[in-house]
């Protein structure tokens, strides 16, 4: 059984260099092209490029890759990628890139401790909703599949996810798939996080009315949107593993 960690080995500055350019321009080229809406930002959307995170993340490992995706969003920026907040359109990506990273080159236990601490910092901020009512009588939680996420991820099946990628087998896309949906939720706190503190003051004084109408739209949509990234991500990447495991 080969590990991640065996398929690629940058020993020097310059291989560390050459990779982080070429993730960096593939990445920026990516985020020109759009995927879903960014509801509550009109025109804005989200881009192809997440679906590269976890790619990112498992074959370079979390610091690289996450350089790799922070340099990638200010150039797709000078490609013609408008940044929306305030600049800090690298975080949620970069942050997600590094907790993916840990779960598979380093430790579960300082990623769990970054998604904790991120879902907390989220639901403690003005302009966020714990529960959103779907009608008089129910009302659920807004973080629902955050928080299943992090249970999944300090779970057995955490470890066996990893261990799938680890592997060389048909069974890696399962693998990748619920590392990628556990580092896309993660990616989508920080997001909202970002969103919440850079636009949030902003979208309500121009409309009274947008929270927590935003996030009872939002609730919704995300799951569908989260899935369909992670499905992407392990379609694109378990070939791309199996091909550098064959020519190793």
């Amino acid at each position: 059984m080969k590990s991640i960690n065996s398929i690629t080995n940058f020993d020097t500055q310059s291989k560390k260099i050459a990779i982080i350019s070429i993730f960096s321009v593939i990445y920026a080229i990516m985020r020109i092209l759009p995927s879903f809406p960014l509801i509550g930002v009109p025109g804005a959307s989200f881009s192809l490029a997440d679906i590269l995170i976890p790619v990112y993340a498992i074959i370079a490992g979390p610091y690289i890759a996450a350089v790799s995706i922070g340099l990638g969003t200010f150039l797709g920026f000078v490609f013609g990628k408008p940044l929306i907040f305030l600049g800090w359109d690298f975080a949620p990506a970069t942050f997600s890139a590094l907790f993916i990273g840990l779960i598979i080159h380093k430790n579960r236990l300082p990623a769990a401790i970054m998604f904790a601490l991120g879902l907390i910092i989220f639901i403690m901020l003005p302009h966020t909703e714990l529960l959103i009512p779907i009608n008089n009588q129910i009302s659920i939680p807004y973080n629902w599949m955050h928080i299943l996420a992090l249970l999944v991820l300090i779970s057995p099946i955490g470890t066996k996810s990893i261990n799938l990628i680890k592997e060389n087998s048909n069974k890696t896309i399962f693998g990748l798939f619920i590392i990628a949906i556990i580092g896309t939720l993660f990616q989508h706190i920080i997001g909202g996080i970002v969103f919440v503190s850079t636009l949030g003051i902003y979208l309500e004084s121009i409309n009274p009315e947008a929270f927590p109408g935003i996030w009872k739209s939002l609730v919704f949509i995300y799951p569908i949107e989260r899935i369909a990234i992670a499905l992407a991500a392990a379609m694109l990447g378990t070939p791309i593993l199996k091909t550098l495991r064959s020519n190793k």
